[in-house]
């Protein structure tokens, strides 16, 4: 998505008179940012509530609205005031509503690593979803220590290699939706077809300095009758291959998981097993996921052979899970496809920010 600068058209700037002086600029270079909440009870200094901002040296306050509001923005805003990390970043009316706490900002977006707020661009287009009928407004929660996620490169290329599996051995997988959208057309007609699998490793390390920890109860995890397990997450990864213009080639695949420590640095014990009732990934641990899993894969039947192409694997591609940055989960490798085992090769492997 094209973002564009955040100055132009994101303020909604209180009328002024004549002998105001301050101008749209100055407002923006200006621009202050605050937690406030509703709570009877405040500690300070406060490290969750609704986000407000001022263009006037703080004389008066204004809520924010945003579609995509999350941890990215929250690690921005928890950044400026010194407060860590965002453990939560969302639209609510937990801490206060737009009726009683107008809008002063609409549209703002963030790659995660700004220093403050006003580095951040606007939505290309004004978010409709910030009309008077939706009283949400931006709210974060700040901790002093955050997990973080960082995706393996070395593991993507080593591991990588095209397999050809008849549909008669994908049952489970088909199952849990990991194979393009025309093999369950094509099974109709032909059970005992081939499909072409571009498999690989997928190692998450935990860099932060706290666990990870899924976003959801155990009791909302869902039970995956094939493998006889909780997956915890319900997206942990995605797995697309795009033409060298970005165009996406192969249906990508939305990756669950079942957190665990599967390998961790000396000094460090493992912590979390692939439990019915605890998961999660240790600080200074890694949960590796390998390429002769179920759905560790791409299905590249249908992709033009002879060709080269961009394999990208993302971690926690919704930023469902906090952590102190989204710099380090994302990979692009490039993919040269022959539809041969022997010659189909993942390389030059780099890492990349997660798209916004």
């Amino acid at each position: 998505m094209e973002l564009l600068p955040l100055l132009p058209l994101l303020l909604l700037l209180p009328a002024m008179d004549a002998n105001n002086k301050l101008n749209v600029n100055n407002n923006f270079r200006n621009m202050q940012v605050r937690l406030s909440t509703t709570g009877k009870r405040v500690t300070l200094p406060i490290r969750e509530g609704r986000v407000e901002v001022s263009f006037d040296y703080g004389e008066t306050w204004g809520t924010i609205c945003s579609t995509n509001w999350t941890k990215r923005e929250g690690n921005v805003v928890c950044r400026e005031l010194g407060l860590g990390y965002a453990s939560m970043a969302k639209m609510s009316t937990e801490h206060g509503d737009s009726k009683h706490f107008p809008l002063g900002m609409v549209g703002t977006r963030c790659r995660g690593p700004e220093r403050r707020l006003a580095e951040c661009h606007r939505e290309s287009r004004y978010p409709l979803a910030c009309g008077p009928s939706n009283r949400n407004v931006s709210t974060v929660a700040c901790v002093k220590h955050s997990p973080d996620l960082e995706l393996g490169l070395r593991d993507i290329e080593v591991s990588a290699y095209l397999d050809s599996v008849p549909m008669t051995q994908l049952t489970c997988a088909m199952e849990e939706n990991c194979l393009s959208a025309d093999a369950y057309i094509i099974h109709r007609t032909d059970p005992k077809g081939i499909r072409k699998l571009l498999r690989f490793a997928v190692k998450a390390s935990n860099v932060g300095d706290a666990d990870v920890s899924p976003y959801a109860n155990y009791k909302d995890w869902i039970w995956h009758q094939c493998h006889m397990h909780f997956h915890s997450i319900t997206v942990f990864a995605t797995f697309d291959v795009y033409n060298m213009r970005y165009e996406k080639v192969a249906q990508g695949h939305k990756a669950s998981f079942c957190l665990m420590d599967s390998q961790c640095n000396p000094g460090v014990k493992q912590k979390y097993t692939c439990g019915n009732t605890t998961q999660g990934i240790t600080a200074g641990c890694s949960d590796v996921y390998t390429n002769v899993l179920d759905c560790q894969w791409v299905d590249v039947t249908t992709v033009p052979i002879n060709h080269n192409y961009i394999l990208r694997v993302a971690l926690n591609p919704e930023y469902m899970l906090a952590e102190k940055t989204f710099e380090n989960n994302g990979a692009e490798c490039v993919l040269h496809y022959t539809g041969d085992r022997k010659t189909t090769k993942v390389t030059n492997c780099v890492r990349k920010s997660l798209w916004i």
